[in-house]
């Protein structure tokens, strides 16, 4: 009844589907996940983990500044609070490996990780983010998936960004929410993504590469930056292992 509680609450049932990834030749299948309506709070930060990153009465605001590594320590608790498996075996994190928890007892390497088989709360992969940020099926069905930001082409109608934030972090679901009923994915906080396999290649660039530092991808744009980088097309890239400004996440789980 709590799960229920919270899904009801806080996760928009988001319908799979096909399409075409703006960093991909092919086109990929989406399965049905449940997305959070926002990205996660500092409130919900805080009831989970017990502290926060940034000390402030603001707690609906996004919770921020939080590495990629924390972030699925976040996503364990939850699931672990709701009686859910856990899909990050964090044991060996300091060492930057990780391995993914399947049903039925099985762990997998993450580049053989099926999440269609996961049962708790966890980060979006990059093809997923990009489903849901530009409105899935819905915008399909609607002629609006080829929108610049997220539920529109107007920025200022759904982000947060340097030329309307006043230079601060804003409570979410202040702005108008996407197809899908999803706020925040342009603007006020960049969010990280779960994978990005390309980025595999940077090990060969670097002579003593650290795993546990790792590049991943962040989306969204955020309250201190340029309407450009708020577009839901807009990819960089940060290390997972270290405390990125203006920089949170968003959760989903495989329905």
């Amino acid at each position: 009844m709590e799960l229920q509680k919270f899904k009801d609450e806080y996760m928009i049932k988001v319908k799979g589907g096909i399409y075409k990834p703006s960093f991909e030749d092919k086109e990929k299948v989406v399965f049905d996940i449940e997305v959070c309506k926002y990205p996660v709070t500092k409130k919900m930060w805080l009831d989970i983990m017990g502290e926060i990153s940034l000390e402030t009465e603001r707690n609906n605001e996004p919770a921020e500044n939080i590495t990629w590594w924390k972030a699925l320590e976040f996503c364990n608790k939850l699931s672990e609070k709701y009686g859910l498996e856990p899909v990050y075996d964090l044991s060996k994190s300091k060492q930057g490996i990780l391995t993914i928890k399947e049903l039925k007892g099985k762990t997998v390497n993450p580049k053989m990780a099926n999440f269609k088989n996961t049962e708790g709360f966890r980060l979006p992969t990059e093809i997923e983010w990009e489903w849901f940020a530009r409105g899935g099926q819905v915008a399909i069905e609607q002629g609006t998936f080829d929108y610049k930001y997220s539920g529109s082409n107007n920025i200022d109608e759904v982000a947060w960004y340097v030329e309307n934030s006043n230079y601060l972090i804003q409570d979410v679901g202040l702005k108008k929410p996407n197809q899908l009923g999803l706020f925040d994915c342009s603007g006020n906080i960049w969010e990280w993504c779960y994978d990005t396999e390309e980025m595999e290649n940077i090990k060969s660039l670097h002579f003593n590469f650290d795993p546990s530092s790792a590049y991943r991808r962040i989306r969204g744009g955020s309250w201190l930056h340029s309407a450009e980088s708020c577009a839901t097309l807009y990819r960089i890239f940060e290390t997972a292992a270290y405390v990125v400004l203006n920089t949170g996440f968003r959760i989903v789980r495989t329905i």
